[in-house]
């Protein structure tokens, strides 16, 4: 019999969203193939620590949607014991927007066009002089978004300077900068390596999201494009990223042209959770295989 621990998520890292259905439903998957499993709270640190080790028996596989900074660490110990963990924290730290991006643009994965902001490095770069045409996406870097305020929609350099001044003001000293593309916002979900992928249009009927943000894009126009495509391009971002169990959006513009614009470890896979859960405990176990792991 395998064994392994999921990692709930902090309510604070994924505000209007219920990550517990899909973890626990992963766990309930595991079960059914002969894998015994608990469920552990990301803000039990210690717990995390002591019980995956506990007597010299650890776990064949730990599954994580944790995101604080103290219990990723916990998660690296744990690795380096040679414990698998999926998403890896390294996979966790690579889907902060500043890394995710940088990725992607060194990879040519089809991105808008987008710079990099450092506070400490603003010397060099100045807010006008911005080689991007408006309107532009100020998206905050240190975090995935946890309120609306940390994705701004601006029109002109005045209103950028604005909202990256509020951003400062409350300690966010990265972001990404990208040009706005027209087009269909598309959201999709997927685990790599697995032939799952669901993806569907926000902003067609009532408009769906955490922040609401989609409607600036308006309704969607179902644009045609080539769903092989968007598979291929979001799993080559996870093996890219290390974060195999992944989600994100896309704008798929007039022509069929798949622009992404966000990728994010673990979502909350509300949609599809039945399948998603399936397709999850299906890698982990070809992982824990693929380990060596008995």
């Amino acid at each position: 019999m395998y064994k392994a621990y999921g990692i709930t998520r902090a309510a604070e890292f994924s505000p209007n969203s219920d990550d517990l259905t899909i973890i626990s439903k992963v766990a309930a998957c595991l079960r059914l193939h002969d894998c015994e499993t608990s469920l552990l709270d990301e803000k039990d640190v210690d717990g995390i620590a002591s019980i995956c080790v506990s007597n010299g028996d650890k776990p064949d596989a730990v599954f994580t949607m944790a995101r604080s900074p103290r219990t990723l660490s916990v998660l690296d110990h744990l690795e380096s014991q040679g414990i698998l963990v999926i998403n890896s924290p390294r996979g966790v730290r690579n889907c902060l927007r500043p890394t995710i991006t940088r990725l992607m643009q060194d990879h040519d994965v089809p991105i808008p066009p987008s710079i990099l902001l450092d506070a400490d490095k603003m010397d060099i770069l100045r807010l006008a002089d911005f080689p991007l045409h408006y309107p532009l996406w100020l998206k905050r870097g240190d975090a995935s978004a946890q309120q609306k305020d940390d994705v701004c929609f601006v029109n002109d350099a005045k209103a950028l300077a604005e909202a990256w001044e509020r951003f400062l003001q409350r300690g966010i000293r990265s972001a990404t900068v990208s040009e706005h593309v027209k087009g269909d916002v598309v959201k999709y979900y997927g685990v790599a390596g697995t032939p799952f992928i669901y993806w569907y249009y926000p902003t067609l009927g009532q408009i769906h999201g955490k922040f609401g943000l989609e409607r600036i894009n308006g309704y969607a126009h179902q644009y045609p494009f080539d769903i092989h495509r968007l598979k291929q391009l979001a799993d080559s971002v996870a093996v890219l990223s290390d974060t195999p169990v992944y989600g994100g959006d896309c704008i798929v513009d007039s022509e069929g042209q798949i622009y992404m614009i966000d990728f994010n470890d673990w979502p909350s896979f509300s949609r599809c959770s039945d399948e998603a859960a399936e397709a999850i405990a299906h890698y982990i176990l070809l992982q824990i295989n693929a380990n060596g792991n008995h």
